[in-house]
């Protein structure tokens, strides 16, 4: 047994570095490797041109990709479509999970162009410091007041004012942690704008200045006869004022004229 154990040694000693790497890394492994802790935000803007025919029931195929995803849990913030003079677009913003906003650009960008496309990043690594540490100094007060509060030798005011004081930290407390939450949320999952616009050429065919002219005449032509009703109104107040003060000046002139004529010799 002697000989074997002094084997054994030998042969570790003479195992080269790539080998005792080996033999320590299970350990390693079980202590658990090094995470990386993103603290990156991330936000994403996609513009994409699509036909005027095929924009409406894309924007509501996104909204449904989103709404009925749960492997990836995407949350619909917010969704809007306007049609402008038969023109149709849309916005649609989300949030979701890392790998899940590719495929989510893939969806809305089926059979149209990606004309645009920003991310933007924003580091969150201070303020999820701070709020973890102002959770670790209000955990150990709270703890440090309900320590006191067991102590049957207080009386009964101080009584109070440590449970005051332990109701306010923990409120704090929870405050902090919901901002915690919140930091987390955002950098754990990514923030995605779409924006679905009809493609140029279409846009520009759609055009008909005299056609679109002739419809809106009459809300034009009522628009302008109410702006100068307005401006009658508006400055006939005034001509009640100014017209006698100018009578007035005329005539006061004419006497001052005469009076210096026969004040002359």
């Amino acid at each position: 047994m002697f000989l074997v154990a002094v084997s054994a040694a030998a042969c570790a000693k003479a195992a080269p570095p790539s080998a005792k790497l080996a033999m320590v890394a299970p350990a390693e492994e079980r202590q658990g490797a090094i995470r990386i802790d993103r603290t990156l935000a991330y936000e994403h803007r996609v513009g994409i041109e699509l036909s005027a025919t095929v924009l409406p029931e894309r924007l509501d195929a996104v909204r449904r990709e989103c709404v009925e995803d749960t492997k990836r849990a995407c949350t619909l913030l917010d969704v809007s479509r306007q049609d402008t003079r038969g023109m149709p677009s849309g916005r649609i913003r989300m949030r979701l999970p890392p790998n899940g906003v590719e495929p989510m650009i893939a969806v809305a960008g089926a059979g149209g162009k990606v004309v645009s496309r920003t991310t933007h990043a924003e580091d969150l690594a201070q303020p999820v410091a701070d709020t973890d540490r102002q959770i670790a100094l209000l955990t150990t007060h709270r703890d440090r007041l309900a320590e006191i509060m067991k102590n049957r030798e207080l009386k009964v005011d101080q009584l109070i004012t440590v449970s005051k004081e332990l109701a306010t930290v923990q409120v704090e407390l929870d405050a902090r942690a919901t901002e915690r939450a919140n930091l987390r949320r955002r950098i754990d999952t990514e923030l995605l704008e779409i924006q679905l616009a009809v493609e140029g050429s279409q846009f520009g065919g759609a055009r008909t200045p005299v056609r679109d002219a002739l419809r809106s005449f009459t809300v034009d032509f009522t628009d302008a006869v109410g702006q100068v009703i307005s401006f009658v109104a508006m400055v006939l107040p005034w001509l009640v004022v100014v017209l006698p003060g100018i009578v007035l000046l005329r005539l006061f002139w004419r006497w001052a004229g005469r009076r210096f004529l026969r004040g002359q010799p």
